[in-house]
């Protein structure tokens, strides 16, 4: 049985707005306002960077929520405090609480229109880390951010990862609509971190921070150096919080990037009064895991799952594939209904054969492997399809070998290599 406790509910609803979740919170006793935040919205690199910065928190002696979406396997991932998932229990107690007022609003506002899963997921959330009283929640943003369940957050700051041309359906139809809606987790006189981005959402960025006289800090305007990265992690060096290299367990240039973010956010909260014990902050963030991202599950053969389900996720992973090795890959891809074929064209350079799957848990649906496969023929590039029970054996067949496409799908082969009957897991809100 799922363990998802909103999962009959719909994903988006056409009635959008932030009512819903601020009725929500204000009957649950406001519990987003019983802990200080950090607020993180972008395309790539959110999780890692939540991650990343909950770590150093943590490191720190402090209690840390972390809420981030989707989960891999089990829905409980998503509320964690000091890297522990929330309890069976305290899901369902506080997911009966949730419910109980989100059918007494749904009564009597219909003109609010039915609360989504996200929605509930963040309430949920939200009470769990009152609840437990945490001295911090790193709370990663949904979808978009201006109108964004998590976007009643008065956070300490916003941190903005690199934005990229994820979900134009929804945010777009350009770039710069998607930037202007990530923009909106910006709040007045709350400090502003950012990654370096492409220079006409900087531009959105900045005005967006101007408008609201908060203080905007990039990454492209601080001096650091990555070092080097492998199979190991990565170190850089960020002179603002010292001289010594951080290192991290984290594997690709990009990952770098999004420690370099992480520490940018730190040294803002240091800078307004955040007492750091660097030392800690160094081990923090080298005991930093994130899996699914760049995880290697064997290195003889390699094996590496990876969640790039995107235009600047597979080109992030390009470059980190060719990076790592001469050799070419095999590659077991899946891809969301979605998205466009078109997006995987960056790996097929490094390509040996592809092994086209469908995963069982997308909630948008799947490509369908023979389309893929097809696909991929037509650039010249060995492709056949395969069912998810083979990719277990695919790994230790064929390396080295690289799974991706979709989260989704990292999640059904994490579940298989885990064993357990974990295929019918719930899916993404």
């Amino acid at each position: 049985m799922s363990n998802q406790p909103f999962g009959e509910r719909q994903r988006f609803t056409i009635h959008t707005g932030l009512q819903r979740i601020a009725e929500l919170c204000a009957r649950l006793g406001n519990p987003q306002r019983q802990f200080r935040s950090i607020h993180i919205a972008g395309t790539n690199g959110k999780g890692s960077t939540a991650a990343l910065i909950a770590g150093a928190l943590q490191a720190q002696g402090w209690k840390v929520g972390l809420f981030t979406s989707p989960h891999l396997i089990d829905y409980r991932e998503r509320f964690r405090i000091n890297g522990r998932k929330i309890s069976p229990e305290d899901l369902a107690r506080i997911s009966a609480v949730v419910k109980t007022q989100i059918d007494l609003i749904e009564e009597t506002h219909s003109e609010y229109g039915p609360f989504t899963q996200f929605e509930a997921a963040a309430a949920l959330g939200f009470c769990y880390f009152a609840q437990e009283r945490v001295d911090y929640g790193v709370i990663e943003v949904g979808l978009g951010g201006r109108l964004d369940a998590t976007n009643i957050l008065v956070p300490e700051i916003c941190v903005i990862t690199p934005i990229g041309h994820d979900h134009l359906e929804r945010l777009g139809p350009s770039l710069i609509d998607v930037a202007r809606e990530k923009a909106g987790i910006i709040k007045t006189d709350v400090p502003v971190a950012a990654s370096v981005q492409l220079p006409e959402v900087e531009q959105v960025l900045r005005a967006a921070a101007a408008e609201l006289k908060a203080p905007y800090h990039s990454l492209a305007d601080v001096s650091w150096q990555p070092l080097r990265w492998d199979l190991e992690g990565g170190e850089l060096i960020f002179p603002a919080l010292g001289g010594a290299p951080f290192k991290i367990q984290l594997i690709g240039r990009h990952q770098l990037a999004n420690a370099a973010t992480a520490l940018l956010a730190l040294k803002v909260l240091q800078d307004g009064g955040l007492k750091l014990d660097l030392q800690l902050v160094h081990r923090g963030m080298a005991e930093c895991r994130w899996p699914g991202r760049l995880e290697v599950v064997s290195r003889e053969p390699l094996a590496i799952l990876d969640g790039a389900h995107n235009r600047e996720g597979f080109l992030a992973l390009a470059h980190t594939l060719r990076s790592l090795t001469e050799e070419r890959f095999t590659f077991v891809l899946g891809l969301s209904a979605n998205r466009e074929v078109e997006i995987i064209d960056p790996l097929l350079p490094l390509a040996r054969q592809v092994f086209a799957v469908e995963s069982q848990n997308s909630r948008n649906g799947v490509i369908p492997a023979a389309e893929l496969t097809e696909y991929v023929r037509s650039r010249g590039i060995l492709a056949e399809c395969a069912e998810l029970a083979q990719v277990p054996a695919l790994l230790k067949s064929f390396g080295p070998v690289c799974v991706c496409g979709s989260l989704y799908l990292i999640g059904d082969v994490q579940a298989l290599i885990m064993g357990g009957d974990e295929g019918n897991r719930p899916t993404k809100a």
